[in-house]
């Protein structure tokens, strides 16, 4: 086996975090203490407002933005502080486990002094045969099963506003996403997803952003199947497609994959073998018929008429009119017969080497 690193950026978007200090509002509500501008950065200016992202999987996070002030990082249960940053605010090397991650803005931040977050880079090491491909399902895929009360729509997603209503996907992978829309004009979205059994209540940080990661969890055990479930909770849920990085790879109708499947080369490769032991086979049958045949013809050699009778009545056969001569032939014969066996048995030996 060898290590194989997937790197996931999951944006400022995605209902995974939540902003505070209030959570499960939206993120530019002035509960939460944090802003939306126009290019989907997130960023306050509120001491105390805080960023976490309570259950991931992974060896490494980091965090990308900018920071004009102080804040503390506390992953599990270590905290540390961080001052003035760009671009690359914060990173930390962990243990392959499920950790739970949080920010808090120190007391010196102001409308001068703000910290901007733009997205989370989530890295995990497994040690596979072989990297995993990413399928992606759409919401019309025959490999998920939906409840009633579901809406195909022609973009290729799917919506209900039945509470209640749910989707359920079974697959064999390392890592899962759910994508859609974060909220409608008239709800933001309030959700559920069951990860074999595990479940996590989800509520959108915004409303109107038409794609984001709506869920997305890594280090699944690749050699068992898992079973994901989402479940509406509130007036409008719209899925467009479920992504599984999947480590035994088939492709249903609806589904796409990152890289063509090398199953022809495989089925070539048992082929061939197999055909050239059939041709062996019948190499072989043909040379012991053609012996039995010539051996048969010698065999069934026949004298008539006035010799054979003299030869009946010496030999005390019953036979009046014929009798048969046994093993009378040729030395030519004889010897063609053995060169035959020889020929028919080297030619054996080629097609046994060949396979």
């Amino acid at each position: 086996m060898s290590e194989v690193v997937l790197n996931y950026t999951l944006l400022n978007s995605s209902p995974m975090f939540n902003y505070g200090p209030a959570i499960g509002v939206a993120a530019n509500s002035a509960q939460s203490g944090w802003q939306v501008d126009t290019s989907s950065v997130f960023f306050t200016s509120d001491p105390g407002s805080n960023l976490s992202l309570p259950l991931f999987y992974g060896n490494v996070l980091s965090l990308y933005g900018s920071a004009g002030c102080t804040f503390n990082v506390t992953v599990d249960t270590e905290t540390t502080s961080h001052s003035l940053a760009s671009s690359l605010i914060f990173q930390e090397s962990l243990e392959s486990d499920f950790h739970n991650f949080s920010l808090t803005v120190g007391p010196d931040a102001s409308s001068n002094s703000e910290l901007l977050f733009d997205y989370a880079v989530i890295t995990s090491t497994y040690s596979l045969d072989q990297p995993p491909q990413e399928v992606t399902y759409d919401a019309q895929s025959e490999a998920l099963v939906f409840s009633q009360d579901w809406t195909m729509l022609p973009n290729g997603s799917a919506e209900t506003n039945l509470i209640g209503a749910s989707v359920t996907l079974n697959f064999t992978g390392v890592a899962v996403l759910i994508a859609g829309p974060s909220g409608t004009e008239t709800s933001s979205g309030i959700f559920a997803v069951y990860l074999d059994g595990l479940v996590t209540f989800l509520a959108n940080n915004t409303v109107g952003i038409s794609d984001t990661q709506l869920y997305y969890q890594g280090g699944l055990d690749p050699t068992q199947q898992h079973t994901l479930a989402i479940v509406n909770s509130d007036a409008w849920f719209t899925l467009e497609s479920i992504t599984v990085w999947q480590t035994e790879v088939s492709t249903p109708s609806g589904a796409t994959t990152a890289s063509p499947s090398k199953g022809h080369s495989n089925i070539v490769k048992i082929v061939v073998p197999i055909v050239a032991v059939v041709a062996a086979l019948l190499v072989l049958l043909a040379a012991l018929w053609m012996r039995k045949r010539r051996t048969r013809r010698h065999r069934q050699s026949v004298l008539s008429g006035p010799f054979a009778r003299r030869l009946a009545r010496s030999f005390g056969s019953g036979k009046g009119d014929a009798v048969v001569l046994d093993d009378i032939q040729p030395k030519a014969d004889v010897k063609n017969l053995e060169s035959g066996r020889i020929e028919a048995g080297a030619a054996m030996a080629g097609v046994e080497s060949k396979a």
